[in-house]
């Protein structure tokens, strides 16, 4: 009798527990609503979608008590042909049906199609991976759509993949890849911890759709969780997909979901999409700290310039979470911080641009809070949206759908007009020529260039030259004269590093080991980025990790405090 009592309540808990999920709303009212985290994005005409992730809201006016968040069950979507204020958006909820629920997924557009596809992350509250299926959401044109699963020819080895959670990803035209993540029991039935190289699905192509490439040089051991990236449609032959922060894991001896190194915004490593072919470049300017779980958005400026904006993210080994944003200007490579009191700080948010100039950004949470206390602090931003207007860069109190087009920011304007660009010292000729508007037009590479002496600075006036016209052209030719005599005086040599998988000309070919790390990032490491209520794998903890580069890396032990969601 008493087993049967007990099997009773158990019953009746359960049902409890079910009847209040139900009842819960993945859009919650702006009263109920508290905190969301890992809304993955993605623009198709007209809305704005999102989609994983978890939230939290109130009920009858307090904190849910049973569990702290919830999965999203639907795909939500909100319209921008039509202005609108954070507090009284409509959020349209289009349901899942069988596709799966996940957190830290990665989302890839193809506005060919009008469709997107969604792949990677882990089963929240220690749930089991879902099947290997590629789920492709097609959107209606309406703000639904309709969730199915896609295996064309060439997908074959879609089922052998090893699926990870939290990896950097980015899409192109033609492809969506996705760099490094973790591999865990919740992402994958057969988890190893994490993953180097990275993926590329081509939705395009129907033969070998999934290519997974395995020498990368962004980190010492060709890994990355937690970063960002982006697609510049507007430098080199075929783009260029950029890669920002983020951190790395130890993979070998010391490996371990605690094991994670944050990755130096100061040196960016960029890929060609098409040829694979990695370059890196120095910076100037004021570059964000090393972080995590940030997201990036960009624009093409008409001079000749185009911006990446980076907002957000957290690094646990100091505590911090920010409530920055920060641009980066090609081809200056320039870093300029803007100007406003920090209000919101957070991390784990989607962002997208949005009326040409905005940059709407989709939850987020505070995470020195610590798990369950960041599910609990409710968002000062209503609905969790924000939105940010990337020419005055500032944050505005509601959306505008007849914004005027994006134009480069006044604060990275005068840098140019200052003559700047032209004392830029680009790692190699092949660098140089990708920012050169002569590239466009099938120009040398820069590759053929065997002595150093006059192709870079060739390569120079023509990026000088691409961008006179917009901010300054007196001040820029000035100063370029100044640069092309200081170079033919004394061509500054490239200090030396131990770069084997460089070439000549400074290209990063994939083929090589990505042990070499040429120009190995600098990284500070800190406590586990992962989610506490999902054991990692078992790794190794005890033993210290190789010896590395010469690059300073500095070890904390975890607080213990569970924060990692």
């Amino acid at each position: 009798m008493p087993s049967r009592t007990w099997a009773a309540a158990a019953l009746w808990a359960v049902g409890q527990l079910a009847t209040h999920c139900h009842a819960l709303d993945d859009a919650p009212s702006v009263s109920e609503y508290v905190r969301r985290v890992f809304a993955r994005t993605s623009v198709i005409g007209n809305y704005l979608y999102f989609d994983g992730g978890e939230v939290s809201q109130l009920e009858n006016g307090k904190n849910l008590t049973y569990r702290a968040s919830n999965p999203i069950n639907h795909t939500l979507s909100i319209d921008l042909s039509s202005s609108w204020k954070p507090s009284e958006v409509t959020i349209k909820e289009t349901s899942k049906g069988s596709a799966p629920r996940m957190m830290r997924q990665a989302i890839f557009t193809d506005n060919s199609s009008d469709a997107f596809y969604i792949w990677g992350g882990f089963a929240s509250y220690n749930g089991k991976p879902p099947d290997a299926k590629l789920w492709k959401f097609n959107a209606d044109g309406s703000g639904g759509g309709s969730w199915s699963t896609e295996i064309k020819p060439g997908h074959e080895n879609f089922t052998q993949l090893t699926r990870s959670q939290g990896g950097v990803f980015v899409s192109t035209p033609d492809s969506g890849f996705y760099f490094g993540g973790y591999s865990q029991a919740t992402s994958d039935k057969d988890p190893n911890g994490p993953v180097p190289g990275f993926l590329q699905f081509n939705y395009t192509d129907k033969i070998q759709a999934w290519t997974n490439h395995t020498n990368v040089p962004y980190s010492q051991y060709g890994t990355i969780t937690g970063g960002a990236a982006h697609y510049i449609p507007t430098f080199g032959p075929n783009g260029l997909v950029m890669l920002f922060g983020g951190g790395e894991h130890v993979i070998g001896a010391g490996q371990s979901a605690d094991n994670v190194g944050y990755l130096s915004f100061s040196t960016l490593y960029f890929m060609d999409p098409v040829t694979k072919v990695w370059y890196n470049q120095k910076t100037s300017g004021t570059a964000p700290s090393p972080r995590m779980w940030h997201c990036v958005v960009g624009a093409q400026g008409s001079n000749g310039t185009y911006e990446i904006f980076v907002f957000g993210g957290s690094n646990t080994a100091s505590n911090a979470a920010y409530d920055e944003v920060f641009a980066l200007s090609l081809p200056g490579f320039v870093w300029k911080k803007a100007d406003y009191e920090s209000s919101s700080p957070r991390d784990c948010m989607g962002c997208a641009i949005a009326g040409q100039r905005q940059m709407v950004t989709v939850g987020g949470i505070y995470r020195p809070l610590g798990v369950p206390g960041f599910f609990r602090d409710k968002d000062p931003l209503p609905q969790g949206l924000g939105v940010f207007d990337l020419v005055d860069l500032k944050w505005k109190g509601e959306y505008d759908a007849g914004a005027a087009a994006y134009d480069t920011p006044d604060l990275v304007k005068s840098w140019y007009n200052d003559g700047n660009l032209a004392s830029v010292e680009y790692t190699s000729d092949d660098v140089a020529s990708l920012f050169a508007k002569s590239s466009e037009s099938g120009s040398d590479s820069g590759s053929g260039a065997s002595d150093g002496t006059d192709s870079h600075s060739s390569s120079t006036g023509a990026i000088v030259g691409g961008v006179v016209g917009g901010v300054g052209g007196v001040a820029l030719i000035g100063a370029l004269v100044w640069f092309l005599l200081r170079r033919r005086r004394k061509r500054q040599p490239a200090p030396a590093v131990n770069t084997p998988a460089t070439t000549e000309t400074g290209q990063i070919y994939a083929g090589h080991q990505h042990a070499y790390s040429p120009v190995p990032p600098s990284a500070t490491f800190a406590a586990s980025e992962l989610d506490s209520r999902t054991p990692p794998p078992d790794v190794p903890k005890t033993i210290q990790p190789p010896e590395l580069d010469a690059n300073t890396r500095q070890y904390y032990e975890l607080d213990g405090s569970g924060a990692q969601k």
